[in-house]
């Protein structure tokens, strides 16, 4: 009987239950993954480090994932690095989505660089997102269009794992076709009726870039905060952690308790107001669903 080989890799791909499996010693393997992981809640994604038993003919089965350092709902990925997280000043900033996302890197120990592309267009889109995220999170400013997106290659160090995420239509598959030409991403435009991105990546995918990979994701509208309680929301940003420290009740949550240190920030213009009312209407997000829970 001849023996079956184990391999170890990373997932590249994942379409439709079908999984491109980039195998340690180079090998590709188009794979499937038992029922056990989907009973167990244990669905294998883009990013997941894997055991693989090789079957024939470039066929493989995945026989383990191994454990992962974090992994992001959405877009849905594994043991991400660094997020490039791409707004533009077509279509209009969801900057609610953009803090969502932030948070979520935060929560998943995720570095979040804050990408403004389409820079070769006249906006201020520029000035209001460092007024909004200068205190927690790096700003770079890029255009697909004129080669300053090989200015994100520098945040992407041997051996990481960095993902695109934000709104559809801001460029991100632009940005990794600037990056990476053989990706050959598919590139859409704005509706013209509602303005808005419509969707043209549908699944997830990691390409290589020297000894890390860069991933390229589906953009979207909508982003929830799981696993937070409203109480911890303002742990995960730093600039609110650092102003705690003057307020008057340690377990101050930066909404209605009196002698608040944030919310002085914001009276006096240290703190971005918007960003702040934002928070806000994150928070009750969080209260009203945990009320819903009971």
């Amino acid at each position: 009987m001849v023996q079956k080989t184990v391999k170890s890799g990373v997932v590249v791909k994942s379409v439709g239950g079908v999984f491109n499996v980039l195998c340690d010693d180079g090998i590709r393997l188009v794979c499937y993954s038992p029922k056990k992981f989907r009973y167990d809640s244990k669905d294998v994604v883009v990013g997941d480090k894997v055991c693989v038993q090789d079957i024939r003919q470039g066929k493989g089965v995945i026989t383990e994932i191994l454990p992962r350092k974090n992994k992001l709902n959405r877009p849905e990925i594994a043991n991400v690095d660094v997020c490039f997280v791409v707004v533009a000043c077509q279509p209009q900033p969801d900057l609610m989505l953009a803090d969502k996302i932030l948070i979520n890197c935060f929560q998943q120990r995720i570095e979040p660089i804050v990408v403004v592309n389409k820079t070769d267009l006249p906006s201020d889109t520029e000035q209001i997102i460092l007024q909004n995220y200068r205190d927690i999170a790096q700003t770079v400013n890029v255009s697909a269009l004129d080669g300053s997106a090989t200015e994100l290659l520098r945040f992407i160090a041997k051996g990481v794992v960095a993902c695109f995420a934000g709104q559809s239509a801001v460029g991100k598959t632009s940005l990794l076709n600037a990056l990476l030409p053989q990706a050959n991403g598919k590139v859409g435009n704005l509706s013209e009726k509602s303005g808005r991105g419509m969707h043209t990546t549908r699944h997830s995918a990691l390409y290589r870039a020297g000894d890390g990979f860069v991933a390229d994701t589906c953009g979207f509208s909508l982003c929830d905060l799981t696993d937070i309680r409203s109480e911890q929301l303002h742990l995960y940003l730093d600039d609110f952690v650092r102003l705690s420290a003057g307020c008057k009740f340690t377990s101050c949550t930066h909404t209605a308790e009196p002698d608040c240190a944030v919310k002085r920030a914001v009276e006096q213009g240290t703190l971005c107001r918007d960003r702040y009312d934002r928070y806000l209407k994150q928070f009750e997000e969080l209260k009203q669903r945990e009320k819903a829970q009971y």
